[in-house]
């Protein structure tokens, strides 16, 4: 195996107790783990914990991970006692974290220079529970900029007030746990783990809670994270029945925000995206294997069953008529024709952003 040059001489003499944690779960992502690496080594800061979360990788990932310990003035190689995931792999990290902040980066992704430095910096400035940072999408040399839909900038806002509207792309659509950092004791008082029983999707799930959690939260002008698209062994581009997982992590949302006291406003909200991503996991399906394939047809029938009928015009009304022509192809039964009428004079707009559907769940499996 090469030596890393990381830029740092080692070892280290640690005299301040951390600010910042960084989990970085792992799972089989050697080929690129020399890149995050080489990144993080461009922090300056001294007083920045890293917390690798081995998920019984099968390949070099926890030979490359230990080598560089060294490298860091604070830095641990935890492994889960299972294959358990990334939920599990963030959950353990964020329990052994020490900082009174903490993000997450996925294994096969990368940062800027000093963005940790910056991001830091900015969150003990605002005085916030959570800060949201823009980042850039990766897809081989293609690089597109990814900004939160939010035109308030550096400083705390109601984010209950940026939740809608419901028929356009808002930041409750932007559920990457990555694309922030978070006050420790905030993400542990409300609960905000990751439900570990999600293998695909486990952000949508979180992200929604943790709008709900009635924190202080700004959006910056910071874009220092590398999200690195279409990797050949994410999870995100295997087809057996983990793809589904997004139907549970949806009905976990369904119970939070029903349960919520501004229900009413926000349900047309998360039943809009619910019929987005049954469409755009749809354009996706010929990637799923056969039975996968069937399952999904069954529970598409099942969702679409279940849309409140007083909601259920007010969605349709505003979306084109292709896309509705296909929900009808699912298992939807349109309510009132005038649907489809106005809908034909729409282009087809997905809600869903230009990512992932299931960012965040990095990684690969065997």
């Amino acid at each position: 195996m090469a030596a890393l040059d990381l830029h740092r001489k080692a070892p280290y003499r640690v005299t301040q107790a951390p600010r910042l944690s960084v989990v970085v779960p792992l799972r089989d992502v050697a080929p690129y783990l020399p890149t995050l690496l080489a990144t993080l080594a461009r922090t300056e800061r001294q007083d920045v914990e890293l917390l690798f979360v081995d998920d019984h990788s099968q390949d070099a990932t926890p030979d490359i991970a230990a080598a560089a310990l060294g490298g860091f003035p604070l830095a641990r190689l935890l492994h889960l006692d299972a294959t358990t995931g990334l939920s599990a792999g963030r959950n353990r990290g964020l329990a052994e974290a020490t900082a009174p902040v903490v993000t997450f980066l996925d294994g096969d992704d990368w940062i800027a220079p000093r963005y940790l430095d910056e991001a830091l910096a900015r969150f003990e400035e605002r005085d916030v529970d959570v800060m949201r940072v823009d980042h850039t999408r990766v897809t081989g040399n293609r690089r597109d900029v990814v900004r939160n839909p939010i035109g308030v900038r550096g400083r705390p806002v109601d984010v209950r007030e940026h939740v809608l509207p419901v028929h356009r792309p808002s930041i409750v659509d932007f559920p990457t746990a990555w694309g922030g950092f978070y006050r420790r004791s905030f993400l542990l008082e409300h609960g905000l783990t990751f439900a570990e029983e999600l293998l695909t999707a486990e952000d949508r799930d979180w992200w929604w809670r943790v709008l709900l959690s009635g924190g202080r939260v700004s959006f910056e002008d910071l874009n220092g994270y590398r999200y690195r698209r279409g990797v050949t062994t994410s999870l995100t581009q295997i087809g057996d029945a983990r793809q589904l997982h997004y139907f549970d992590s949806l009905e976990r949302s369904l119970v939070a925000v029903s349960a919520d006291r501004e229900a009413e406003r926000f349900l047309p909200k998360l039943w809009r995206g619910y019929l987005a991503i049954l469409l755009s996991q749809h354009r996706r399906a010929a990637r799923l294997l056969p039975a996968v394939r069937q399952e999904q047809a069954r529970r598409n029938a099942d969702v679409l069953a279940r849309v409140p009928r007083p909601l259920l015009h007010r969605i349709l009304i505003q979306m084109s008529g292709s896309d509705v022509e296909v929900l009808r192809t699912l298992g939807l039964a349109v309510p009132d024709p005038e649907v489809l009428q106005l809908g034909k004079r729409r282009a087809p707009a997905d809600l869903v952003p230009d990512v992932d559907p299931d960012a965040g769940s990095g990684g690969a499996v065997r």
